[in-house]
């Protein structure tokens, strides 16, 4: 049976397609680019920080510390100290920067569809805004890192980062000065579930298009369950994303022996572990299969489980309420995820997202914030703006 895809640690779906170019293709400057995602920052400086910083992001090979940055882009024996204050101590708002980042994607794109995906970025001290003990799923180990949840916008040209969340575990809401001393916020923390909606919500109220499909991999959060509910609820928002076989779920056509809540596990082994009924597309074996989730009393959604059982054992399984789309309009969607993967990997490795060396909260969200322009500034460079959505 062929797969939809494999599912290796850190795979790219295309190896190429997000790969650093030549370095001659990073020595552009675009002040029409620069004035429509910086130019409602306060002061002249910080806008000509902002735009120093995401030229230095691109042309600066290997490791982007702060002093490597400056250097590339000025002689001055203050810059990388000037740099430095720019991202750590500059009260510049990054969520205004990230609207107008996103407004412009949206201008110069067709926008099909949002995608979450987590960012695990390895940490040695214990110091960072957020660093954590945690389970990487791509490296299948427990690592000590910061984990950023990056929402892309995709479209005609590719995954583009346009708002991310840095995930504050639980257990800092108790220490008040760590908190103090990282600058977090007092509204910024609780479960991993609330942090990511508040981020799906934010690009929501955002946007300017039609809604297009959240799209995730839900396996590997701990509260999958709290924000997939939170998905359910928001009948507006169209959403595709990867559930794990635990889920509980209830055929909407039970058999006597599925009329109550069974894992889809349990489910698979009860229909002989095989998927059954499965729609086939390019050799792709798919189960679909209406569904209920428990929890709600209330009018149930329309809701639409999608397996495709693995070679060596086990299933992947999504959860859609788009329920009247054929597979083949689905199969895009079900693996924007993976793709997503691949840019996360760019945005570390070549563009510096796990190079911030500084400690705060405002400072990795400043951060963040230029490495995803320096990111679609590349990606959209040369291209007029779109003609609409689709």
């Amino acid at each position: 049976m062929s797969v939809l895809y494999e599912r290796s640690p850190r795979a790219l779906a295309d190896p190429g397609a997000y790969r650093r170019p030549a370095e001659d293709a990073y020595r552009r400057t675009d002040d029409s680019f620069a004035e429509a995602v910086f130019g409602r920052l306060p002061r002249a400086d910080q806008r000509r920080w902002a735009e120093l910083y995401v030229k230095a992001l691109l042309q600066t090979p290997g490791k982007k510390s702060v002093r490597r940055l400056a250097d590339s882009v000025s002689h001055s024996p203050t810059a990388s100290q000037s740099m430095h204050q720019f991202v750590n101590a500059s009260p510049w708002d990054w969520h205004a920067v990230r609207q107008d980042l996103l407004r412009l994607v949206e201008r110069t794109t067709a926008a099909t569809a949002w995608t979450l995906a987590p960012a695990f970025i390895p940490k040695r001290g214990e110091h960072s805004v957020g660093v954590h003990r945690r389970f990487d799923p791509f490296l299948g180990k427990v690592v000590t890192c910061q984990l950023g949840i990056g929402l892309f916008l995709s479209g005609d040209a590719g995954l583009l980062p346009v708002d991310w969340a840095l995930y504050v575990p639980e257990d800092w809401g108790a220490d008040s000065a760590r908190r103090a001393r990282a600058r977090v916020p007092d509204d910024v923390g609780g479960a991993m579930w609330s942090q990511v909606a508040e981020l799906v919500d934010r690009a929501a109220s955002w946007t300017t298009g039609p809604r297009v499909p959240l799209t995730a991999d839900l396996s590997w959060m701990p509260d999958h369950h709290a924000l997939l509910a939170h998905a359910v609820r928001d009948e507006q928002q169209p959403f595709v994303v990867e559930v794990p076989e635990t889920l509980s779920v209830r055929p909407v056509s039970a058999s006597p022996a599925e009329s109550g809540f069974l894992t889809v596990r349990r489910l698979l082994a009860a229909r002989g572990g095989a998927p059954s009924g499965g729609e086939q597309h390019h050799g792709l074996d798919i189960l679909s299969l209406p569904v209920t989730l428990p929890g709600r009393t209330a009018r149930q959604p329309r809701l639409r489980m999608l397996v495709q059982r693995q070679a060596g054992g086990g299933a992947r399984v999504w959860l859609t309420n788009l329920t009247d789309r054929p597979l083949p309009q689905l199969l895009p969607l079900m693996r924007r995820p993976r793709l997503a993967t691949a840019v996360v990997n760019s945005l570390s490795g070549d563009f510096g997202l796990q190079d911030f060396e500084g400690r705060s909260f405002p400072g990795w969200h400043h951060h963040a914030t230029l490495v995803s322009a320096a990111f679609v500034q590349y990606r959209l460079r040369d291209r007029a703006p779109a003609t609409g959505h689709v």
